[in-house]
């Protein structure tokens, strides 16, 4: 995986591992590059109010953070959006997982 961190040299693509162009504005229009992610590994934490502990619940916390670009050309794939939702949304594989539907899909 080609995450950048913090690293101000060139950006590639995390699927294709091209070059990533800046977006272009015009005076009438504009050309996007690519796509950034702000992302990473998570790990469930159960909050607890004080003033009512019956109402616990579980959020991820973010506890490594990276960026994921993705140029024009492969976010037009639906299969590199999916891919991207997973990173966005790790509790939704999480979830999958644990009711058996795992990621054999259709789509």
């Amino acid at each position: 995986m080609s995450y950048l961190h913090g690293h101000h040299g060139v950006r590639r693509c995390h699927h294709c591992g091209g070059e990533i162009a800046e977006t272009v504005h015009t005076r009438t229009s504009y050309r996007v590059g690519y796509y950034s992610l702000h992302t990473g590994d998570v790990e469930p934490v159960e909050l607890i109010r004080e003033d009512d502990p019956s109402t616990a619940m579980t959020v991820l916390r973010l506890i490594r953070p990276y960026d994921v670009f993705t140029c024009a050309r492969c976010y037009s794939d639906p299969a590199v959006r999916r891919a991207r939702e997973r990173l966005f949304r790790p509790e939704l594989d999480a979830a999958a997982e644990q009711t058996g539907a795992g990621s054999g899909g259709t789509g």
